[in-house]
């Protein structure tokens, strides 16, 4: 099996990189005010959680799954998973890998291609360790818009503070 690569929806891409631009901007207007700490306690969440997004990789080879996330990573082998199985709740879908030693590993529909992971991922696992919900998602998991139109609304959030900041 050759190296199969998924990573978040670049979708997401633009307005989070524009987000954590506006938001180090922001630190960085602030940096002489008495204020400044409280603005880097607040904006570091959410760098740290663009970070993480945009770091988010996942990896099929012939040996397992890979899950790679900002800081961390975490593989499966394909004989320690135990069990594949998937929550669906209105846009929203996780994939959840359980195996063995490790704790279980949800992947989420903002990944591009998550039909094709999710494909990939049932035809290497025994089809009695395969939930009928993991099969479902397999066959039809919708699209996530919601992360995307959030992105941006930062975007905008950051943009409009920026703008009050440049008026003081």
């Amino acid at each position: 099996m050759e190296n199969r690569v998924y990573k978040v929806d670049s979708r997401m891409t633009p307005p989070i990189i524009l987000a954590m631009i506006s938001g180090i901007v922001l630190i960085f207007l602030n940096i002489t005010k008495s204020n400044s700490y409280l603005f880097l306690f607040i904006l570091a969440p959410f760098l740290y959680l663009g970070l993480e997004i945009l770091a988010r990789k996942i990896t099929l080879d012939s040996n397992g799954v890979t899950v790679q996330k900002f800081l961390r990573s975490t593989h499966l082998d394909w004989p320690e998973i135990e069990n594949v199985d998937g929550v669906r709740s209105g846009a929203k879908t996780f994939l959840i890998l359980q195996s063995i030693n490790a704790r279980p590993v949800l992947i989420t529909n903002t990944i591009d291609l998550f039909t094709d992971l999710v494909n990939t991922i049932i035809q290497r696992i025994p089809r009695d360790k395969v939930s009928d919900v993991a099969r479902e998602i397999a066959q039809s998991a919708p699209k996530k818009l919601w992360p995307i139109i959030q992105a941006w609304l930062v975007c905008l959030i950051f943009g409009a503070v920026m703008v009050g900041k440049f008026l003081e």
